[in-house]
């Protein structure tokens, strides 16, 4: 093994689970921690995750990306998974990296961007950027159809969220903890992200914040497909988290 090699496997242990994880090592004490999308895992679709890290570490930052409880490689099933356990596994994580480093920044991908939202919003020390990708807007309308989402799945089954899924979720929503936040914000998401996702996130997100940004990428879908749309959003996050974490 190259001792070299600025990847680190580690594993995270909290109250309440053993999160996996793969520090990127750069110099200095700037973090941003990467929180993958629901079904996902730390190296998300098609190694986007990875190639993220990457860029964010040749840019002198270090980048943290994990597994949710009941995900990728991290202790849990996934049918134990509530968007209120994605928030505390985001909390758990967002006061590691606080302990060990001076800046720390929230990466959050659809639901992790969510969840990274609720996460910001519900701890003492907030983060000191938060970005989130094609986030979802609300978790009370985000499948909350328990029939369309499980079908017929025995309730054992680990491949389908659990019966918990569909409740217990945070009683301040993401719209209302994304208003409430006073730190730097971005939002990312292409005009061809999922139904109502552009149009629910624009409706609650502030227009005249010079904190906010909510960037539009033309043609990209939901996880940026292609390499076109993913060059263009890594660098973009890339840029804002530099100038953010500076």
């Amino acid at each position: 093994m190259d001792s070299a090699f600025p990847e680190t496997p580690l594993i995270i242990r909290t109250r309440h689970a053993h999160l996996s994880a793969v520090l990127h090592r750069a110099p200095g004490k700037r973090l941003v921690i990467l929180c993958h999308g629901f079904t996902g895992t730390k190296a998300e679709n098609g190694r986007f995750f990875v190639h993220t890290a990457r860029a964010l570490r040749k840019a002198g930052l270090n980048a943290l990306r994990f597994d949710f409880w009941g995900s990728g490689d991290s202790s849990g099933d996934f049918n134990q998974m509530t968007p209120n356990t994605e928030i505390r596994d985001a909390l758990d994580v967002l006061a590691w990296g606080q302990r060990r480093y001076k800046k720390v920044a929230l990466l959050g991908f659809s639901f992790g961007g969510g969840a990274s939202i609720c996460a910001a919003y519900q701890t003492r020390r907030r983060p000191d950027a938060l970005l989130t990708w094609s986030a979802v807007p609300n978790f009370r309308w985000w499948r909350s159809d328990i029939q369309k989402e499980r079908g017929g799945a025995p309730l054992s089954s680990p491949l389908v969220p659990g019966l918990r899924f569909f409740k217990d979720r945070p009683k301040v929503d993401i719209s209302e903890a994304y208003v409430a936040l006073d730190i730097p914000r971005m939002q990312i998401q292409g005009d061809r992200d999922l139904p109502e996702f552009p149009e629910r996130f624009a409706a609650f997100c502030p227009k005249n914040d010079p904190l906010v940004r909510h960037l539009i990428v033309p043609g990209a879908d939901h996880i940026f497909s292609t390499w076109e749309h993913r060059r263009c959003v890594i660098a973009e996050s890339v840029r804002w988290l530099k100038k953010h974490l500076a």
